[in-house]
């Protein structure tokens, strides 16, 4: 009995010797600098669920963004309609700040959509109503950057340029129209006229 004791004690300490031994290799190489066996990765989730919806695309982003552009252009449009007629009135403290309204909105639509030429020839337009001619002609040129042949453009421009007392300018917008064989060349014509010249 001593000695089958004797014999449990010797392969558990053989056992123990033998445990102690590989814990200490193991933790041997791991201060040499071999990394530990790894462990399984993690089960992956998928990118993008199956019930999420698509990432909308550029063309539909721009999309959006013109829909929106053209709200805010429909609206200022409005308030610059009702602007002018309040200077017909002789409301011209009303219509300055409804031209301020207005000029917010189309500038909002032009951030919107950079391309949307019609909305830069408003902001010029507003601009000018506002008295703010440096900023009037920026925005008629960067309507007509965007289209050269877009004629109310062309006749906002020229009304700038008669405002500013360039009459040079005014008229050759104003010859540019009739070239084209525009409506607008008459408004233009009538307000070179109406300032003297």
């Amino acid at each position: 009995m001593l000695r089958s004791r004797s014999m449990t004690l010797r392969v558990t300490l053989a056992l123990l010797a033998l445990a102690g031994l590989t814990s200490f290799f193991a933790a041997s190489s791991r201060a040499a600098g071999t990394p530990p066996s790894p462990s399984p990765p993690p089960p992956q989730e998928p990118a993008f669920p199956s019930s999420s919806p698509a990432t909308p695309d550029s063309a539909a982003i721009a999309a959006e963004a013109r829909a929106r552009a053209e709200g805010l252009y429909k609206k200022a449009y409005k308030d610059s309609e009702e602007a002018k007629a309040d200077l017909k009135a002789g409301k011209s403290k009303d219509a300055t700040k409804k031209f301020a309204k207005a000029l917010k909105r189309f500038d909002e639509a032009t951030k919107l959509d950079p391309r949307y030429f019609e909305a830069w020839n408003m902001v010029g337009f507003c601009s000018r109503k506002t008295g703010d001619l440096k900023r009037a002609f920026a925005a008629y040129d960067q309507a007509l950057s965007i289209n050269p042949d877009y004629d109310e453009a062309h006749e906002y421009l020229g009304e700038a340029y008669l405002m500013s007392g360039d009459v040079a300018k005014a008229k050759e917008q104003l010859e540019w129209l009739k070239a084209k064989k525009s409506e607008e060349a008459g408004e233009l014509e009538e307000s070179i006229e109406a300032a003297g010249h």
